[in-house]
């Protein structure tokens, strides 16, 4: 719901505020009044978009590039907020405290934003609101997988598997104890470890080749072979794991997704309502921002209420810092969330498919909020679509979102296809779009994306490819126990990027006059994560490369354990090195 009034409703009143408040290019005049010059006049009766500049002291800027601005400003320190709080969520139990307050705070601001008359007020309030979006968002990730860990048909299987590493632990320290044994001692060990079945069938195996005076069986065979069988039996129960955690993982992220689509269409369908009834004026896109903050507040209390707490294992202080009160207590987490974050990256790229695929989301997330920004302030300012028309492209994307969630999941089912296939799948089609507006610069008699029912289509096509997929991918390649820290680094690629794409645009609009040359930009944008995901990630060996550093990590933090106080001083001298 948050989402519906940070990329729709927002920008929509944040330009049409700087709109009151600006002027137009080369002339002292509201952009908002009558027009009292000729050549302004007429330049509007042509269907020309006169540039409407906001002044900030001695610079201007087109007020549609101010909410661009004031967007990349908002993605920045949303990084920062997100580098600030990753290990937080991991350690002890912060992880639902962050969601609960972040999501106060966002919705409380997002609440105030129709209340306020200038510009930058509204301005500062959206930036809070964003970071705050954003904060909640790695919060809310890092609960996917945890989710999926302790559903009951998961934990069972892995309790099978667990069960069968034991015995093949067990059968390997008996082989080699049996290397020192005699055959006798083999066999009478073989039958005491309930091997007796298998020594049958050996000899049953082996009856035609050996003499009536030989050992049909020695008891080194007989272990190797138990040995073999339950190797496979592992091999087989751990893809069926992956297999079963990897589909319900992407039915848990898509219906996560569906819900809060499907809030966000009823909350635009009463704006529409709304906007029918009052052409006229801003008070529903007001009343619109005001109903996405209260619920938003309303299901995070609700989150808050319901969800667990699941608490992550206690970062390790010395006295001396719990002593100093709360905020040094926090304090210290901040800073051990920074030192932490260059060894995530040095993590990350241990792990090189986890990598790879982060690289891509630099890319694809950066095209994904390029259109989603733009599509918006193209309408309003470029083809000058009304109020109403405006909440009703607001609309088409969440109903398409709605169906492509809840179809795909289905579709990679019938198709077969694993996680890898599904957001290739999605990539191809998805640059389709960029394709269709770089189509009409190229050929003369192509649609140049000049009328709203192109808008509409190209609209209703993008949303029914927004999905989760991406993220349940990248979920699989996470270590258990670091996944507020990974989402961290997700979030943080996400938001390193982000910013690119609105500038960009915006230099390619102030350079061009023309807005469409962007398609461009976006078709190379979404084409470069396609090579990377399908060379670069290996599905099967990243979750063997997660697994491993996970086991590390708990390796680790037994040791951590074992020490004590007599790693309190390292600790503490490594927190003080930011």
């Amino acid at each position: 719901m948050g989402l519906v009034a940070l990329t729709s409703f927002i920008p929509i009143t944040l330009e049409t505020l700087a709109s009151q408040e600006g002027h137009l290019y080369g002339t002292n005049e509201p952009c908002v009044a009558k027009p009292s010059n000729a050549a302004t006049a007429g330049a509007l009766q042509e269907g020309e978009r006169p540039r409407c500049m906001i002044s900030f002291g001695h610079i201007e800027v087109d007020t549609a590039s101010f909410v661009m601005y004031l967007t990349s400003l908002a993605v920045l320190l949303q990084a920062l907020t997100v580098v600030s709080i990753s290990s937080m969520a991991d350690h002890g139990s912060y992880r639902k405290k962050q969601l609960v307050v972040f999501s106060a705070l966002g919705s409380v601001a997002t609440m105030l934003i129709g209340a306020m008359p200038y510009v930058w007020m509204a301005g500062a309030l959206s930036v809070i609101a964003n970071v705050s979006f954003g904060a909640g968002i790695v919060c809310f990730n890092a609960y996917l997988p945890l989710l999926v860990r302790n559903i009951e048909q998961l934990r069972l299987k892995r309790e099978e598997l667990t069960s069968v590493e034991r015995e093949i632990e067990g059968d390997t320290e008996r082989r080699q104890a049996n290397r020192s044994g005699d055959d006798a001692a083999s066999l009478a060990l073989a039958d005491r470890i309930g091997v007796t079945e298998v020594a049958a069938a050996l000899e049953e195996e082996e009856g035609d080749r050996r003499e009536s005076d030989e050992p049909l069986v020695t008891g080194q065979q007989i272990i190797d072979h138990s040995l073999e069988q339950k190797m496979k039996l592992s091999l087989e129960i751990s893809e069926q794991l992956n297999e079963e955690k990897s589909q319900l993982m992407g039915q848990i992220s898509a219906r996560g997704f569906a819900s809060g689509y499907f809030g966000g269409i009823l909350l635009l369908l009463v704006c529409l309502y709304i906007s029918y009834l009052d052409k006229s004026s801003m008070w529903s896109l007001k009343f619109g921002i005001f109903l996405s903050g209260l619920w938003w507040c309303l299901f995070a209390g609700l989150a808050g209420v319901w969800l667990k707490e699941r608490p992550g294992r206690e970062l390790i202080l010395s006295d001396r810092d719990r002593k100093r009160g709360s905020l040094w207590v926090a304090s210290r987490y901040v800073v051990y969330s920074w030192n932490r974050v260059g060894g995530t990256i040095i993590q990350a790229r241990k792990l090189p498919n986890a990598f790879a695929f982060l690289i891509s989301w630099f890319f694809l997330s950066d095209g994904y909020t390029s259109i989603a920004n733009v599509a918006v302030l193209f309408a309003k300012t470029s083809l000058r679509l009304s109020q109403t028309l405006l909440i009703l492209l607001s609309l088409v994307v969440p109903i398409c979102a709605l169906i492509g969630t809840l179809a795909f999941p289905r579709l990679q089912k019938a198709l077969g296809y694993d996680q890898k296939q599904m957001v290739m799948l999605l990539l191809i089609l998805l640059v389709m779009v960029p394709v269709y507006g770089t189509l009409g610069l190229i050929l003369p008699f192509w649609p140049k994306l000049s009328s709203a029912k192109e808008l509409f289509a190209l609209a209703s096509y993008y949303g029914f490819l927004i999905g989760a997929v991406q993220r349940s991918m990248f979920a699989d390649l996470v270590p258990k126990g670091r996944e507020s820290e990974f989402f961290g680094l997700y979030a943080i690629t996400d938001k390193g990027s982000s910013w690119l794409g609105p500038l960009a645009i915006a230099a390619i609009t102030d350079a061009t006059q023309e807005i469409r040359y962007a398609f461009i930009f976006l078709l190379v944008l979404l084409s470069l994560p396609i090579p990377i995901i399908y060379f670069g990630v290996d599905m099967h060996q990243g979750r063997l490369d997660a697994e491993k550093a996970s086991q590390e990590l708990l390796q680790s933090q037994e040791a951590d354990t074992d020490r004590g106080s007599a790693d309190e001083d390292e600790r503490e001298r490594l927190l003080s090195t930011v």
